[in-house]
Protein backbone atom coordinates (compact mmCIF):
# COMPACT_ATOMS: atom_id res chain seq x y z
CA UNK A 1 0.00 0.00 0.00
CA UNK A 2 2.81 2.41 0.92
CA UNK A 3 4.69 1.66 -2.32
CA UNK A 4 1.57 2.31 -4.37
CA UNK A 5 0.96 5.63 -2.65
CA UNK A 6 4.56 6.70 -3.17
CA UNK A 7 4.48 5.87 -6.85
CA UNK A 8 1.19 7.69 -7.34
CA UNK A 9 2.50 10.83 -5.57
CA UNK A 10 5.69 10.77 -7.62
CA UNK A 11 3.85 10.53 -10.92
CA UNK A 12 1.23 13.13 -10.00
CA UNK A 13 3.61 15.80 -8.67
CA UNK A 14 6.22 15.28 -11.36
CA UNK A 15 3.67 15.86 -14.09
CA UNK A 16 1.88 18.69 -12.25
CA UNK A 17 1.25 21.64 -14.63
CA UNK A 18 2.14 25.17 -13.66
CA UNK A 19 -0.44 26.84 -11.46
CA UNK A 20 -2.87 29.03 -13.35
CA UNK A 21 -3.42 32.62 -12.20
CA UNK A 22 -7.21 32.38 -12.09
CA UNK A 23 -10.21 30.46 -13.28
CA UNK A 24 -10.70 26.73 -13.79
CA UNK A 25 -6.97 26.03 -14.30
CA UNK A 26 -6.24 27.30 -10.78
CA UNK A 27 -8.97 25.12 -9.30
CA UNK A 28 -7.77 22.00 -11.15
CA UNK A 29 -4.15 22.61 -10.08
CA UNK A 30 -5.01 22.96 -6.42
CA UNK A 31 -7.41 20.00 -6.51
CA UNK A 32 -4.52 17.86 -7.69
CA UNK A 33 -2.37 19.17 -4.85
CA UNK A 34 -5.16 18.50 -2.38
CA UNK A 35 -5.58 14.93 -3.67
CA UNK A 36 -1.83 14.26 -3.40
CA UNK A 37 -1.66 15.71 0.10
CA UNK A 38 -4.64 13.63 1.21
CA UNK A 39 -2.89 10.45 0.01
CA UNK A 40 0.30 11.63 1.67
CA UNK A 41 -1.51 12.32 4.92
CA UNK A 42 -2.81 8.76 4.95
CA UNK A 43 0.72 7.52 4.25
CA UNK A 44 2.21 9.66 7.01
CA UNK A 45 -0.33 8.44 9.56
CA UNK A 46 0.35 4.84 8.53
CA UNK A 47 4.09 5.46 8.78
CA UNK A 48 3.57 7.05 12.19
CA UNK A 49 1.76 3.91 13.38
CA UNK A 50 4.62 1.71 12.11
CA UNK A 51 7.11 3.95 13.91
CA UNK A 52 5.07 3.71 17.09
CA UNK A 53 5.14 -0.10 16.88
CA UNK A 54 8.88 -0.09 16.13
CA UNK A 55 9.52 2.28 19.02
CA UNK A 56 7.57 -0.04 21.35
CA UNK A 57 9.56 -3.07 20.12
CA UNK A 58 12.87 -1.25 20.48
CA UNK A 59 11.87 -0.10 23.95
CA UNK A 60 11.10 -3.69 25.02
CA UNK A 61 14.34 -4.89 23.47
CA UNK A 62 16.28 -2.18 25.27
CA UNK A 63 14.66 -3.11 28.61
CA UNK A 64 15.36 -6.80 27.97
CA UNK A 65 19.02 -6.19 27.13
CA UNK A 66 19.38 -3.86 30.05
CA UNK A 67 17.96 -6.43 32.46
CA UNK A 68 20.23 -9.21 31.07
CA UNK A 69 23.36 -7.04 31.08
CA UNK A 70 24.66 -8.37 34.44
CA UNK A 71 23.82 -12.03 33.81
CA UNK A 72 25.84 -12.60 30.61
CA UNK A 73 29.51 -13.44 30.38
CA UNK A 74 30.23 -11.37 27.24
CA UNK A 75 29.46 -8.05 28.85
CA UNK A 76 31.30 -5.85 26.33
CA UNK A 77 29.42 -7.33 23.38
CA UNK A 78 26.15 -6.91 25.25
CA UNK A 79 26.90 -3.26 26.01
CA UNK A 80 27.71 -2.63 22.37
CA UNK A 81 24.41 -4.10 21.30
CA UNK A 82 22.63 -2.07 23.96
CA UNK A 83 24.15 1.14 22.54
CA UNK A 84 23.04 0.17 19.02
CA UNK A 85 19.47 -0.38 20.22
CA UNK A 86 19.53 2.90 22.13
CA UNK A 87 20.85 4.73 19.07
CA UNK A 88 18.20 3.11 16.88
CA UNK A 89 15.51 4.06 19.41
CA UNK A 90 16.70 7.67 19.42
CA UNK A 91 16.58 7.81 15.61
CA UNK A 92 13.07 6.35 15.62
CA UNK A 93 11.90 8.91 18.16
CA UNK A 94 13.31 11.76 16.07
CA UNK A 95 11.71 10.29 12.94
CA UNK A 96 8.34 10.05 14.67
CA UNK A 97 8.65 13.65 15.83
CA UNK A 98 9.40 14.74 12.25
CA UNK A 99 6.49 12.63 10.95
CA UNK A 100 4.12 14.22 13.47
CA UNK A 101 5.27 17.69 12.41
CA UNK A 102 4.77 16.67 8.78
CA UNK A 103 1.24 15.50 9.57
CA UNK A 104 0.48 18.89 11.13
CA UNK A 105 1.98 20.71 8.13
CA UNK A 106 0.13 18.59 5.58
CA UNK A 107 -3.15 19.11 7.44
CA UNK A 108 -2.45 22.85 7.44
CA UNK A 109 -1.64 22.82 3.73
CA UNK A 110 -4.81 20.89 3.02
CA UNK A 111 -6.81 23.45 4.97
CA UNK A 112 -5.20 26.39 3.13
CA UNK A 113 -5.54 24.76 -0.29
CA UNK A 114 -9.17 23.87 0.32
CA UNK A 115 -9.83 27.40 1.59
CA UNK A 116 -8.23 28.83 -1.54
CA UNK A 117 -10.33 26.62 -3.82
CA UNK A 118 -13.50 27.42 -1.86
CA UNK A 119 -12.58 31.12 -1.81
CA UNK A 120 -12.26 31.12 -5.57
CA UNK A 121 -15.30 29.00 -6.33
CA UNK A 122 -18.05 29.41 -3.74
CA UNK A 123 -16.63 31.95 -1.30
CA UNK A 124 -17.74 35.54 -0.66
CA UNK A 125 -15.82 36.81 -3.71
CA UNK A 126 -16.75 35.13 -7.01
CA UNK A 127 -14.22 34.59 -9.81
CA UNK A 128 -15.87 36.91 -12.33
CA UNK A 129 -15.23 40.63 -11.82
CA UNK A 130 -18.45 41.37 -13.68
CA UNK A 131 -20.43 39.36 -11.18
CA UNK A 132 -18.60 41.21 -8.39
CA UNK A 133 -19.68 44.57 -9.80
CA UNK A 134 -23.26 43.33 -10.29
CA UNK A 135 -23.62 42.04 -6.74
CA UNK A 136 -22.02 45.12 -5.17
CA UNK A 137 -24.07 47.48 -7.33
CA UNK A 138 -27.27 45.90 -6.08
CA UNK A 139 -26.04 46.09 -2.50
CA UNK A 140 -24.96 49.73 -2.79
CA UNK A 141 -28.23 50.76 -4.44
CA UNK A 142 -30.24 49.29 -1.61
CA UNK A 143 -27.89 50.59 1.05
CA UNK A 144 -28.01 54.20 -0.14
CA UNK A 145 -31.75 54.35 -0.76
CA UNK A 146 -32.29 56.54 2.28
CA UNK A 147 -29.63 59.14 1.58
CA UNK A 148 -30.35 62.66 0.42
CA UNK A 149 -30.95 63.54 -3.19
CA UNK A 150 -27.55 65.10 -3.73
CA UNK A 151 -25.56 61.96 -2.83
CA UNK A 152 -27.95 59.93 -4.95
CA UNK A 153 -26.51 61.61 -7.98
CA UNK A 154 -25.86 58.94 -10.54
CA UNK A 155 -22.21 59.87 -11.00
CA UNK A 156 -21.45 59.67 -7.28
CA UNK A 157 -23.37 56.42 -6.87
CA UNK A 158 -21.60 54.87 -9.85
CA UNK A 159 -18.22 55.99 -8.49
CA UNK A 160 -19.06 54.56 -5.06
CA UNK A 161 -20.11 51.26 -6.57
CA UNK A 162 -16.95 51.13 -8.65
CA UNK A 163 -14.82 51.86 -5.58
CA UNK A 164 -16.57 49.09 -3.63
CA UNK A 165 -15.99 46.66 -6.49
CA UNK A 166 -12.30 47.64 -6.76
CA UNK A 167 -11.85 47.27 -2.99
CA UNK A 168 -13.48 43.83 -3.13
CA UNK A 169 -11.13 42.79 -5.93
CA UNK A 170 -8.18 44.14 -3.95
CA UNK A 171 -9.28 42.19 -0.88
CA UNK A 172 -9.66 39.08 -3.03
CA UNK A 173 -6.16 39.53 -4.49
CA UNK A 174 -4.55 40.20 -1.10
CA UNK A 175 -6.21 37.17 0.43
CA UNK A 176 -5.06 35.04 -2.48
CA UNK A 177 -1.49 36.35 -2.07
CA UNK A 178 -1.61 35.64 1.66
CA UNK A 179 -2.70 32.05 1.04
CA UNK A 180 0.03 31.56 -1.55
CA UNK A 181 2.71 32.92 0.80
CA UNK A 182 1.48 30.68 3.60
CA UNK A 183 1.54 27.65 1.30
CA UNK A 184 5.07 28.47 0.15
CA UNK A 185 6.24 28.78 3.75
CA UNK A 186 4.53 25.50 4.73
CA UNK A 187 6.03 23.65 1.77
CA UNK A 188 9.49 24.94 2.66
CA UNK A 189 9.04 23.74 6.24
CA UNK A 190 7.78 20.43 4.91
CA UNK A 191 10.86 20.21 2.67
CA UNK A 192 13.17 20.72 5.64
CA UNK A 193 11.39 17.94 7.54
CA UNK A 194 11.64 15.60 4.52
CA UNK A 195 15.39 16.29 4.34
CA UNK A 196 15.64 15.56 8.06
CA UNK A 197 13.85 12.22 7.56
CA UNK A 198 16.31 11.24 4.82
CA UNK A 199 19.21 12.07 7.11
CA UNK A 200 17.66 10.02 9.91
CA UNK A 201 17.09 7.12 7.50
CA UNK A 202 20.76 7.24 6.47
CA UNK A 203 21.88 7.22 10.11
CA UNK A 204 19.49 4.38 10.94
CA UNK A 205 20.73 2.41 7.91
CA UNK A 206 24.29 2.81 9.18
CA UNK A 207 23.32 1.55 12.60
CA UNK A 208 21.51 -1.49 11.17
CA UNK A 209 24.36 -2.40 8.85
CA UNK A 210 26.65 -2.83 11.87
CA UNK A 211 24.33 -5.40 13.44
CA UNK A 212 24.40 -9.15 12.83
CA UNK A 213 23.14 -10.57 9.62
CA UNK A 214 19.73 -11.63 10.87
CA UNK A 215 16.62 -12.06 8.74
CA UNK A 216 14.68 -9.50 10.78
CA UNK A 217 17.46 -7.00 10.44
CA UNK A 218 17.67 -7.50 6.69
CA UNK A 219 13.95 -7.02 6.36
CA UNK A 220 14.08 -3.88 8.47
CA UNK A 221 17.01 -2.59 6.45
CA UNK A 222 14.96 -2.96 3.29
CA UNK A 223 12.12 -1.03 4.98
CA UNK A 224 14.55 1.77 5.84
CA UNK A 225 15.76 1.95 2.24
CA UNK A 226 12.16 2.07 1.05
CA UNK A 227 11.44 4.97 3.39
CA UNK A 228 14.58 6.74 2.24
CA UNK A 229 13.46 6.35 -1.36
CA UNK A 230 10.00 7.59 -0.41
CA UNK A 231 11.43 10.65 1.34
CA UNK A 232 13.71 11.40 -1.61
CA UNK A 233 10.70 11.32 -3.93
CA UNK A 234 8.87 13.59 -1.47
CA UNK A 235 11.76 16.06 -1.56
CA UNK A 236 11.61 16.22 -5.35
CA UNK A 237 7.84 16.61 -5.21
CA UNK A 238 8.04 19.44 -2.68
CA UNK A 239 10.64 21.24 -4.74
CA UNK A 240 8.34 21.03 -7.76
CA UNK A 241 5.46 22.41 -5.70
CA UNK A 242 7.53 25.27 -4.30
CA UNK A 243 8.68 26.23 -7.79
CA UNK A 244 5.08 26.13 -9.04
CA UNK A 245 3.86 28.28 -6.16
CA UNK A 246 6.75 30.73 -6.54
CA UNK A 247 6.03 30.96 -10.26
CA UNK A 248 2.36 31.57 -9.44
CA UNK A 249 3.18 34.32 -6.89
CA UNK A 250 4.37 37.16 -9.29
CA UNK A 251 1.06 37.30 -11.21
CA UNK A 252 -0.77 37.45 -7.88
CA UNK A 253 1.51 40.27 -6.69
CA UNK A 254 0.94 42.06 -9.98
CA UNK A 255 -2.81 41.65 -9.56
CA UNK A 256 -2.57 43.13 -6.03
CA UNK A 257 -0.55 46.10 -7.31
CA UNK A 258 -2.97 46.68 -10.15
CA UNK A 259 -5.94 46.45 -7.79
CA UNK A 260 -4.32 48.95 -5.37
CA UNK A 261 -3.80 51.44 -8.20
CA UNK A 262 -7.39 50.99 -9.33
CA UNK A 263 -8.66 51.51 -5.78
CA UNK A 264 -6.52 54.65 -5.42
CA UNK A 265 -7.81 56.00 -8.72
CA UNK A 266 -11.41 55.18 -7.77
CA UNK A 267 -10.99 56.93 -4.40
CA UNK A 268 -9.53 60.00 -6.08
CA UNK A 269 -12.41 60.11 -8.54
CA UNK A 270 -14.98 59.68 -5.75
CA UNK A 271 -13.30 62.37 -3.63
CA UNK A 272 -13.39 64.73 -6.60
CA UNK A 273 -17.08 63.98 -7.20
CA UNK A 274 -17.78 64.66 -3.51
CA UNK A 275 -15.74 67.86 -3.45
CA UNK A 276 -17.50 71.24 -3.76
CA UNK A 277 -15.77 71.94 -7.08
CA UNK A 278 -17.25 68.87 -8.78
CA UNK A 279 -19.27 69.99 -11.82
CA UNK A 280 -22.51 68.29 -10.79
CA UNK A 281 -22.25 69.70 -7.25
CA UNK A 282 -21.60 73.18 -8.59
CA UNK A 283 -24.64 72.86 -10.86
CA UNK A 284 -26.74 71.60 -7.95
CA UNK A 285 -25.47 74.41 -5.71
CA UNK A 286 -26.18 77.02 -8.35
CA UNK A 287 -29.69 75.72 -8.91
CA UNK A 288 -30.39 75.64 -5.18
CA UNK A 289 -28.68 78.77 -3.84
CA UNK A 290 -28.05 81.09 -6.78
CA UNK A 291 -31.55 82.64 -6.86
CA UNK A 292 -31.48 83.41 -3.13
CA UNK A 293 -27.96 84.80 -3.31
CA UNK A 294 -28.84 86.92 -6.32
CA UNK A 295 -31.86 88.35 -4.49
CA UNK A 296 -29.77 89.12 -1.40
CA UNK A 297 -27.02 90.74 -3.42
CA UNK A 298 -29.55 92.81 -5.31
CA UNK A 299 -31.27 93.83 -2.07
CA UNK A 300 -28.03 94.88 -0.41
CA UNK A 301 -26.98 96.72 -3.56
CA UNK A 302 -30.23 98.67 -3.48
CA UNK A 303 -29.74 99.36 0.24
CA UNK A 304 -26.19 100.52 -0.44
CA UNK A 305 -27.30 102.84 -3.23
CA UNK A 306 -30.22 104.23 -1.23
CA UNK A 307 -28.06 104.79 1.84
CA UNK A 308 -25.36 106.59 -0.09
CA UNK A 309 -27.96 108.61 -1.98
CA UNK A 310 -29.81 109.54 1.23
CA UNK A 311 -26.65 110.63 3.04
CA UNK A 312 -25.48 112.65 0.05
CA UNK A 313 -28.91 114.24 -0.28
CA UNK A 314 -29.05 115.21 3.40
CA UNK A 315 -25.50 116.51 3.46
CA UNK A 316 -26.01 118.42 0.21
CA UNK A 317 -29.04 120.14 1.73
CA UNK A 318 -27.01 121.07 4.79
CA UNK A 319 -24.19 122.31 2.56
CA UNK A 320 -26.55 124.51 0.56
CA UNK A 321 -28.19 125.84 3.68
CA UNK A 322 -24.88 126.80 5.25
CA UNK A 323 -23.56 130.22 4.41
CA UNK A 324 -20.39 129.46 6.32
CA UNK A 325 -17.86 128.05 3.87
CA UNK A 326 -16.05 126.28 6.68
CA UNK A 327 -19.12 124.25 7.66
CA UNK A 328 -19.80 123.49 4.01
CA UNK A 329 -16.28 122.16 3.57
CA UNK A 330 -16.61 120.01 6.65
CA UNK A 331 -19.86 118.53 5.42
CA UNK A 332 -18.25 117.83 2.05
CA UNK A 333 -15.47 115.94 3.82
CA UNK A 334 -17.96 113.91 5.82
CA UNK A 335 -19.88 113.10 2.64
CA UNK A 336 -16.79 111.61 0.99
CA UNK A 337 -15.67 109.71 4.08
CA UNK A 338 -19.16 108.32 4.78
CA UNK A 339 -19.26 106.73 1.33
CA UNK A 340 -16.29 104.49 2.06
CA UNK A 341 -17.60 103.60 5.53
CA UNK A 342 -21.02 102.61 4.17
CA UNK A 343 -19.40 100.51 1.43
CA UNK A 344 -17.27 98.59 3.93
CA UNK A 345 -20.24 97.92 6.25
CA UNK A 346 -22.52 96.75 3.43
CA UNK A 347 -19.85 94.46 1.98
CA UNK A 348 -19.17 92.84 5.38
CA UNK A 349 -22.87 92.33 6.19
CA UNK A 350 -23.60 90.97 2.70
CA UNK A 351 -20.68 88.56 2.97
CA UNK A 352 -21.90 87.21 6.33
CA UNK A 353 -25.49 86.83 5.11
CA UNK A 354 -24.37 84.94 2.00
CA UNK A 355 -22.21 82.62 4.11
CA UNK A 356 -25.16 81.93 6.40
CA UNK A 357 -27.36 81.19 3.38
CA UNK A 358 -25.02 78.59 1.92
CA UNK A 359 -24.81 76.79 5.29
CA UNK A 360 -21.59 78.13 6.81
CA UNK A 361 -21.59 78.36 10.60
CA UNK A 362 -21.22 82.07 11.37
CA UNK A 363 -19.93 81.40 14.89
CA UNK A 364 -16.92 79.68 13.38
CA UNK A 365 -16.51 82.49 10.85
CA UNK A 366 -16.76 85.19 13.53
CA UNK A 367 -14.32 83.27 15.72
CA UNK A 368 -11.93 83.01 12.81
CA UNK A 369 -12.48 86.69 12.08
CA UNK A 370 -11.50 87.52 15.66
CA UNK A 371 -8.30 85.52 15.30
CA UNK A 372 -7.72 87.09 11.88
CA UNK A 373 -8.26 90.57 13.27
CA UNK A 374 -5.73 89.84 16.00
CA UNK A 375 -3.26 88.62 13.37
CA UNK A 376 -3.92 91.75 11.32
CA UNK A 377 -3.46 93.92 14.39
CA UNK A 378 -0.09 92.28 15.03
CA UNK A 379 1.08 91.91 11.43
CA UNK A 380 -0.43 95.03 9.89
CA UNK A 381 -0.21 97.55 12.69
CA UNK A 382 0.53 100.42 10.33
CA UNK A 383 -2.69 99.80 8.40
CA UNK A 384 -4.76 99.71 11.60
CA UNK A 385 -2.99 102.83 12.78
CA UNK A 386 -3.87 104.58 9.51
CA UNK A 387 -7.59 103.93 9.98
CA UNK A 388 -7.63 104.85 13.66
CA UNK A 389 -5.72 108.07 13.02
CA UNK A 390 -8.06 108.94 10.13
CA UNK A 391 -11.09 108.40 12.36
CA UNK A 392 -9.65 110.70 15.03
CA UNK A 393 -8.83 113.38 12.44
CA UNK A 394 -12.42 113.34 11.18
CA UNK A 395 -13.83 113.23 14.70
CA UNK A 396 -11.78 116.22 15.88
CA UNK A 397 -12.21 118.11 12.59
CA UNK A 398 -8.50 118.84 12.40
CA UNK A 399 -8.75 119.63 8.69
CA UNK A 400 -11.06 118.92 5.79
CA UNK A 401 -11.22 119.01 2.02
CA UNK A 402 -10.27 122.42 0.66
CA UNK A 403 -8.05 123.39 3.60
CA UNK A 404 -4.43 124.33 3.09
CA UNK A 405 -2.42 122.29 5.55
CA UNK A 406 1.16 121.44 6.28
CA UNK A 407 1.54 117.74 7.11
CA UNK A 408 5.02 116.90 8.32
CA UNK A 409 7.13 118.77 5.70
CA UNK A 410 4.52 118.82 2.91
CA UNK A 411 2.22 121.78 2.29
CA UNK A 412 -0.74 121.71 -0.05
CA UNK A 413 -4.48 121.81 -0.53
CA UNK A 414 -6.51 118.83 0.76
CA UNK A 415 -8.04 117.38 -2.40
CA UNK A 416 -9.42 114.12 -0.99
CA UNK A 417 -9.61 112.38 2.33
CA UNK A 418 -10.48 108.81 3.35
CA UNK A 419 -10.14 106.94 6.61
CA UNK A 420 -6.69 105.69 5.55
CA UNK A 421 -4.97 108.62 3.83
CA UNK A 422 -5.08 112.26 2.86
CA UNK A 423 -4.39 113.52 -0.67
CA UNK A 424 -2.52 116.85 -0.90
CA UNK A 425 -1.66 118.88 -3.98
CA UNK A 426 1.07 121.51 -3.64
CA UNK A 427 1.62 124.69 -5.65
CA UNK A 428 3.66 122.82 -8.27
CA UNK A 429 0.69 120.53 -8.93
CA UNK A 430 2.34 117.49 -7.32
CA UNK A 431 -0.08 115.12 -5.58
CA UNK A 432 1.03 113.70 -2.22
CA UNK A 433 -0.64 110.60 -0.70
CA UNK A 434 0.00 110.65 3.04
CA UNK A 435 -1.20 107.71 5.21
CA UNK A 436 -2.72 108.95 8.44
CA UNK A 437 -0.53 106.67 10.55
CA UNK A 438 2.58 108.52 9.29
CA UNK A 439 1.32 111.99 10.26
CA UNK A 440 3.31 113.46 13.10
CA UNK A 441 2.66 117.20 12.73
CA UNK A 442 -0.35 118.94 11.23
CA UNK A 443 -0.53 122.69 10.60
CA UNK A 444 -3.85 123.92 9.26
CA UNK A 445 -3.31 127.27 7.54
CA UNK A 446 -7.03 127.82 6.95
CA UNK A 447 -8.74 126.62 10.12
CA UNK A 448 -11.87 128.78 10.76
CA UNK A 449 -10.07 132.01 9.66
CA UNK A 450 -6.74 133.20 8.29
CA UNK A 451 -4.45 136.15 8.87
CA UNK A 452 -2.12 138.32 6.83
CA UNK A 453 1.03 139.40 8.65
CA UNK A 454 2.92 142.24 6.90
CA UNK A 455 6.36 143.61 7.77
CA UNK A 456 6.81 146.95 5.93
CA UNK A 457 10.30 148.42 5.95
CA UNK A 458 10.81 152.21 5.48
CA UNK A 459 13.87 154.39 5.46
CA UNK A 460 15.33 155.78 8.68
CA UNK A 461 14.74 159.23 7.18
CA UNK A 462 10.94 158.77 7.12
CA UNK A 463 8.57 159.85 9.87
CA UNK A 464 7.14 156.72 11.40
CA UNK A 465 3.82 158.19 12.58
CA UNK A 466 3.02 159.52 9.11
CA UNK A 467 3.83 156.12 7.59
CA UNK A 468 1.57 154.42 10.14
CA UNK A 469 -1.27 156.82 9.29
CA UNK A 470 -0.81 156.05 5.58
CA UNK A 471 -1.02 152.31 6.32
CA UNK A 472 -4.17 152.85 8.39
CA UNK A 473 -5.75 154.72 5.51
CA UNK A 474 -4.85 151.95 3.07
CA UNK A 475 -6.33 149.36 5.45
CA UNK A 476 -9.56 151.32 5.80
CA UNK A 477 -9.94 151.72 2.04
CA UNK A 478 -9.23 147.99 1.60
CA UNK A 479 -11.99 147.19 4.11
CA UNK A 480 -14.44 149.46 2.28
CA UNK A 481 -13.57 148.04 -1.14
CA UNK A 482 -16.58 146.09 -2.55
CA UNK A 483 -14.36 143.40 -4.02
CA UNK A 484 -11.89 142.80 -1.21
CA UNK A 485 -13.90 144.02 1.78
CA UNK A 486 -15.90 140.81 2.00
CA UNK A 487 -12.65 138.87 2.36
CA UNK A 488 -11.54 140.82 5.44
CA UNK A 489 -12.81 140.14 8.96
CA UNK A 490 -12.66 143.17 11.24
CA UNK A 491 -10.27 146.13 11.07
CA UNK A 492 -6.57 146.11 10.46
CA UNK A 493 -4.52 145.57 13.63
CA UNK A 494 -1.50 147.85 13.76
CA UNK A 495 1.32 146.53 15.95
CA UNK A 496 3.67 149.43 15.27
CA UNK A 497 7.45 149.53 14.91
CA UNK A 498 8.66 145.95 15.22
CA UNK A 499 12.44 146.34 14.89
CA UNK A 500 15.35 148.37 13.57
CA UNK A 501 16.83 146.47 10.71
CA UNK A 502 20.19 147.13 9.09
CA UNK A 503 18.76 149.41 6.42
CA UNK A 504 15.11 149.96 7.42
CA UNK A 505 12.62 150.49 10.17
CA UNK A 506 10.13 147.59 10.16
CA UNK A 507 6.48 148.34 10.84
CA UNK A 508 4.28 145.25 11.54
CA UNK A 509 0.50 145.03 11.19
CA UNK A 510 -2.09 142.25 10.82
CA UNK A 511 -5.22 141.75 8.73
CA UNK A 512 -7.70 138.96 9.64
CA UNK A 513 -9.31 137.31 6.61
CA UNK A 514 -11.62 134.50 5.73
CA UNK A 515 -10.06 131.02 5.26
CA UNK A 516 -7.93 130.69 2.13
CA UNK A 517 -8.25 134.43 1.36
CA UNK A 518 -5.12 135.67 3.12
CA UNK A 519 -2.92 135.39 0.06
CA UNK A 520 -5.35 137.37 -2.12
CA UNK A 521 -5.60 140.13 0.48
CA UNK A 522 -1.84 140.16 1.03
CA UNK A 523 -1.00 140.57 -2.63
CA UNK A 524 -3.55 143.37 -3.10
CA UNK A 525 -2.37 145.16 0.05
CA UNK A 526 1.27 145.05 -1.00
CA UNK A 527 0.32 146.40 -4.42
CA UNK A 528 -1.53 149.36 -2.87
CA UNK A 529 1.28 150.11 -0.39
CA UNK A 530 3.86 150.23 -3.16
CA UNK A 531 1.74 152.56 -5.30
CA UNK A 532 0.87 154.86 -2.36
CA UNK A 533 4.46 155.07 -1.12
CA UNK A 534 5.59 155.97 -4.64
CA UNK A 535 2.98 158.79 -4.73
CA UNK A 536 4.07 160.18 -1.34
CA UNK A 537 7.78 159.64 -1.93
CA UNK A 538 8.16 157.31 1.04
CA UNK A 539 11.35 155.35 0.56
CA UNK A 540 11.32 151.61 0.79
CA UNK A 541 15.03 150.90 1.31
CA UNK A 542 16.95 147.97 0.07
CA UNK A 543 20.32 146.64 1.33
CA UNK A 544 23.32 148.78 0.24
CA UNK A 545 27.04 149.09 0.97
CA UNK A 546 29.00 152.34 1.76
CA UNK A 547 32.77 152.31 1.01
CA UNK A 548 35.19 154.81 2.71
CA UNK A 549 38.74 155.69 1.52
CA UNK A 550 41.46 155.32 4.17
CA UNK A 551 43.20 158.66 3.42
CA UNK A 552 40.09 160.75 3.90
CA UNK A 553 37.58 160.94 6.68
CA UNK A 554 34.81 161.75 4.20
CA UNK A 555 33.58 159.09 1.84
CA UNK A 556 35.57 159.20 -1.37
CA UNK A 557 33.11 157.26 -3.39
CA UNK A 558 29.78 155.81 -2.45
CA UNK A 559 28.33 152.86 -4.29
CA UNK A 560 25.11 151.04 -3.66
CA UNK A 561 24.96 147.44 -4.55
CA UNK A 562 21.74 145.56 -4.63
CA UNK A 563 22.11 142.52 -2.41
CA UNK A 564 18.59 141.30 -2.50
CA UNK A 565 14.98 142.28 -2.58
CA UNK A 566 13.71 144.88 -0.10
CA UNK A 567 11.80 143.68 2.86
Amino acid sequence: MANALSAQEKVTDSNLPALQSSGAGLIISFQKLISNDQHRLIQLKSRSKHLDKEIVDLTHEFEKLDSQLGKMNDRSNQEEKLKEVLSSLDLHLRSRQAILLMIILVEGKLEKQKALVEYVTIGQIPISEDSISLILSRADTSGHAGTNSETQNRKELAALQELSAKEAILLHSKHKLLLVDQLIRMHKDDLELAKLLTELSVELKTVLENQADEASVKWYLKEILRRFSQDSVLISSLKVRIKSLEAYRPPVVEAVTKAEKQVSHAKSELDFLKSPIAPHRMVYWLKTNLPSIAIILLAFFVIWMLTRWSIKLILNKFIKSRTNAESADRLETLKLASGSIITILVVIITFLVVLSLIGVDLTVVLGGAAVLSLAIALGAQSLVKDYLSGFIILLENQYRIGNVVKINDTTGVVENMTLRLTVLRDLEGITHFIPHGQINDISNLTHHWSRVMLDIGVSYNEKVDEVINVLHQLGTKMKEDPEFGSLIIGDMEMLGVDKFAESAIVIKFLIKTRPLKQWIVKREMLRRIKNRFDELGIEIPYPHLTVYHRQSEEPLDKHEHELGSSR
